[in-house]
């Protein structure tokens, strides 16, 4: 009987119980130099993300720009078709770029394009 109670005592056992509580009580309170190194790793991780999304940035420029292209272009043929006076064939042209909703594309993709400068703007004027 006395050997279960010398087990339970031991120095070993102690030392366990010991650190478990110590680990629990650290646990519990979250210090200034916890907050900082989790705002590190935080930054960190954000540092390692941006290289992987520069193809995507690639790619969005890509796309607004040839679809910039596509809105100007369609612009400026129907202002040349309106100064020829083919004012039917521009109401065919204005009813072909309708059926593609060139317009609601473009304002899509200019707000895609420019939200997330302005986003990040905004955040950065509410923490200052």
């Amino acid at each position: 009987m006395f050997d279960f109670v010398k087990s339970i005592f031991s120095p070993s056992v102690v030392n366990k119980t010991v650190d478990g509580i110590y680990n629990g009580v650290d646990k519990a309170f979250y210090t200034d130099e916890e907050k900082a190194e989790a705002l590190q790793k935080q930054v960190d991780s954000k540092m390692k993300l941006l290289p992987l999304f520069e193809p995507f940035k690639l790619a969005q420029r890509i796309i607004a720009i040839s679809f910039t292209f596509n809105f100007i272009l369609a612009f400026w043929i129907g202002v040349v078709l309106l100064f020829m006076e083919k004012l039917e064939l521009l109401d065919k042209f204005i009813a072909l770029i309708g059926v593609f909703q060139l317009g609601w594309i473009m304002m899509a993709i200019v707000a895609w394009y420019f939200t997330g400068g302005i986003i990040n703007s905004t955040k950065g004027k509410k923490n200052d």
